[in-house]
């Protein structure tokens, strides 16, 4: 599949360029060959280009041909990877120690970039939930949303998580549910899903990033990871059964066709790690007017710049 994909690739850079050259040059010695009462030789070279402007446009027809045989193949292989995904998904109940092993895994620069846009769309004027958060290892970027929501489909390692805070944010503004549409729909200004997607099939994926919309305020942002199999790295993770089959273009189509407009999308670490920030239509509002006058200290000396 990575071959296969490689040569698609690949075969876009490989092509001849030549048509615009060809015609320029036979309509000069055409146009030349009018000052000669014998024009043999000009004609020969007519003769000449026209040949070689035949055989170029048979020279894309074959690599169309190998192109499409190419792509059928890749199209195949992704079919059987996504029957793996799914009844590796359905097989599949991820405990504390494998989550944890995931996250441990996770590239430094990647989970600083995913720290700087949390702590960028969080804001006190509106709540925030974070899916699954695993350990809690970015869960004091979510420092400044009122309240913040803690979604736990996953096994979580809750107590790792209340100690990033003190006990009055823990016990006042911070609160834990097993089921999206518990929370208050319609009312947060920011979600967020890191390290899940990147395992999940298609469908399961399409199923929350629909709750997530209905949970959000006009203006809410969304921000989740997963595994673009554009993206060569990311497709040999894939292709070694770490990760689920997945890409940029389906993640992108799959959004709008929620209702999301897309913000931002960027890759990190030569592809080893996708991210996408998308937007619901609108303008985020919010009726609080002033920010909670109590401090929220950590035990742990850490601040998000915005």
């Amino acid at each position: 599949m990575i071959l296969l994909t490689r040569i698609l690739k690949d075969n876009k850079r490989y092509t001849l360029d030549i048509e615009s050259d060809l015609q320029i040059q036979q309509s000069y010695y055409q146009d030349q060959s009018r000052y000669y009462k014998d024009n043999r030789n000009h004609k020969e070279l007519d003769s000449i280009i026209q040949q070689m402007r035949d055989l170029k446009i048979r020279h894309d027809e074959i690599l169309s041909k190998i192109n499409k045989k190419s792509d059928q193949l890749l199209r195949d292989e992704e079919v059987k990877i996504l029957r793996r995904d799914y009844d590796t998904f359905a097989a599949q109940k991820p405990d504390l120690a494998l989550i944890n092993e995931r996250v441990e895994k996770l590239d430094p620069q990647f989970v600083y970039i995913l720290k700087r846009n949390i702590g960028y769309y969080s804001d006190w004027r509106w709540a925030g939930v974070e899916l699954n958060p695993s350990n809690g290892f970015l869960t004091r970027a979510f420092l400044a949303c009122d309240p913040l929501y803690m979604y736990t489909n996953n096994v979580i390692d809750k107590e790792a998580i209340k100690k990033e805070f003190n006990s009055f944010f823990t016990e006042k503004r911070m609160m834990f549910y097993d089921n999206l549409l518990h929370l208050p729909q319609g009312q947060l200004g920011l979600a967020v899903n890191v390290n899940s997607y990147e395992f999940w099939p298609f469908d399961p994926i399409k199923t929350e990033m629909q709750k997530v919309y209905n949970l959000l305020k006009p203006g809410g942002h969304f921000i989740f990871t997963y595994n673009d199999c554009e993206q060569l790295a990311s497709l040999d993770l894939c292709a070694n059964d770490y990760r689920a089959y997945n890409t940029k273009t389906l993640m992108i189509n799959m959004v709008q066709m929620l209702g999301f407009d897309v913000v931002k999308q960027d890759e990190v670490c030569n592809g080893t790690h996708s991210f996408m920030v998308v937007k619901k239509p609108g303008i985020l509002s919010s009726q609080k007017l002033s920010s909670p006058l109590v401090a929220i200290e950590s035990p742990k000396d850490y601040k998000i710049k915005k």
